[in-house]
């Protein structure tokens, strides 16, 4: 080894056959905590690059992170708080991988999907009020280039709640309507203004709707559980997931009735009720839940259905947690498959998700509040992280990904203590472990250090290029030549 975190080609090539964990996350430490500014102690909540100053997305501190957390890269878009606006895809160790700068809007729903074959990436961006939103619906490929941008259909405002691709070549998406209602059965007027949600299944990439359902035909104003303000229109369903189930008809996750809905696909009819006040389930002990969001499907035999729980606005539980119901349909009777909680404990007022995951995890994002926990079978802790003060997240996921910029590296020059040394970053270059530096008669090649890695130029030259490598040692882009 010649310079501090050096290596020479021959230690590259005998280190990386160990494979990915050799140029990976056992170069990482262990723990990410928030980092301490040389003045004052103050906590620095955000990243600062020196190759891509355009990006200050926050920091994820990882607090916990035991053996059993499951495969994949966590993808957030943090929605408050310090840093930017924007999809944000980190490791375990809380290092960005993939940052988008969406301001001044910003951004929600960040996913991985696939789209007429091939993987990408989604999320919803625009302009919240009031909980709800106004924007579009973005796809990129795995080079991080637009694919497609398109709203809900039938001119309505595209709402942040649901962007999920389906199998068929389609999308879901959730948008809302203001109508004039009877509010009388909620302490309100018997003629006044009221937000109605909306659900659609729309074709890609046409944008065309398919199918359409309003929870005004269907869902009675009096099973609202928000209270009547006479501030603004009286949002009374207020829809925040939508989910293919097994037979291809939709359930729709409604915050305000605290209820979920199965729909028929075909006729818009509510095939039943999960909770709420009309709920066509026994409901067994532990079962209630109040101003939940995404409800989503499992199971096979059985009948599984996991939420998030919030519990809050206004707190009607002392905390929040994650439910796996188990539901029988033949009997209509609701149980409690499995229930987590966080510690410390923890109430949010909005937002959150809840994850099965393949080996059975259970992945929380704690919505207003700015954890993320990772559960394993027996509903211990493997991995618990968090945004800085005042972050939230609408959900978390852990997903799966592989990315290879369209765009060349990011590479700048600087003079430090007497040194020429060249930060390097490559946003998004998920297989990047490490990084070559050829001069004349001399090569090195530095392992990866979270999403920037600085590099230092031998001395006595005025050239040097810089070619990105896997874990294999293998070139992902041509070299670039700074001089120095």
């Amino acid at each position: 080894m010649h310079e501090s975190g050096s290596w020479t080609r021959e230690d590259f090539v005998r280190r990386s056959a160990a494979g990915a964990l050799a140029l990976g996350t056992a170069f990482a430490p262990r723990w990410v905590g928030d980092a301490l500014a040389a003045v004052g102690k103050e906590p620095v909540t955000v990243h600062r690059f020196h190759s891509r100053t355009d990006l200050v997305p926050p920091i994820v501190t990882v607090l916990e992170h035991r053996e059993g957390v499951s495969a994949g890269h966590l993808f957030l878009a943090p929605n408050s708080g310090p840093g930017h606006r924007g999809p944000l895809l980190v490791d375990d160790f809380g290092h960005v991988i993939w940052t988008h700068n969406t301001r001044p809007v910003t951004a929600m729903n960040f996913r991985a999907g696939v789209y007429k074959g091939k993987p990408v990436l989604t999320w919803w961006e625009g302009r919240t009020t009031r909980g709800l939103g106004d924007g579009t619906h973005v796809i990129v490929d795995n080079s991080y280039r637009e694919v497609l941008r398109v709203p809900a259909g039938n001119k309505r405002p595209s709402d942040l709640h649901e962007f999920v691709l389906t199998d068929r070549g389609t999308a879901l998406v959730t948008a809302w309507e203001r109508q004039t209602g009877n509010l009388s059965g909620v302490g309100g007027p018997s003629s006044g203004p009221v937000i109605g949600g909306v659900v659609q299944e729309i074709e890609l990439p046409s944008g065309r709707v398919l199918f359409e359902w309003r929870s005004l035909d269907h869902v009675a104003i009096d099973e609202s559980h928000q209270p009547y303000s006479a501030k603004g229109a009286y949002d009374y369903f207020h829809v925040n997931s939508v989910e293919l189930d097994h037979d291809g008809n939709y359930l729709v996750s409604a915050r305000n009735t605290w209820a979920v809905y199965k729909i028929d696909r075909h006729t818009g009819k509510v095939l039943w009720r999960l909770g709420g006040k009309k709920s066509d389930f026994k409901m067994g002990p532990g079962t209630v839940f109040a101003w939940q969001h995404d409800a989503r499907r499992h199971g096979g035999s059985n009948y599984l259905l996991s939420l998030f729980d919030d519990g809050a606005m206004p707190p009607v539980q002392p905390q929040s947690k994650a439910l796996v119901l188990e539901l029988d349909l033949r009997r209509m009777t609701a149980s409690v498959y499995r229930k987590l909680t966080h510690r410390p404990s923890v109430l949010a007022w909005a937002l959150g998700s809840v994850q099965v995951l393949p080996n059975h995890n259970v992945l929380v994002g704690w919505g207003t509040s700015p954890y993320i926990t990772e559960y394993d079978r027996e509903g211990r802790v493997v991995f618990d992280a968090r945004l800085p003060k005042g972050g939230e997240n609408y959900r978390a996921l852990r997903m799966p990904w592989k990315g290879l910029p369209a765009k060349a590296p990011d590479l700048i020059r600087k003079y430090e203590h007497g040194k020429h040394v060249v930060y390097a970053s490559w946003n998004g270059a998920t297989e990047l472990a490490a990084w070559r530096v050829e001069a004349t008669g001399n090569s090195s090649a530095y392992r990866k250090t979270g999403f920037e890695t600085k590099l230092v130029a031998p001395g006595g030259v005025k050239r040097i290029e810089i070619t990105p490598l896997d874990h294999k040692g293998k070139p992902l882009h041509a070299a670039k030549a700074i001089k120095v």
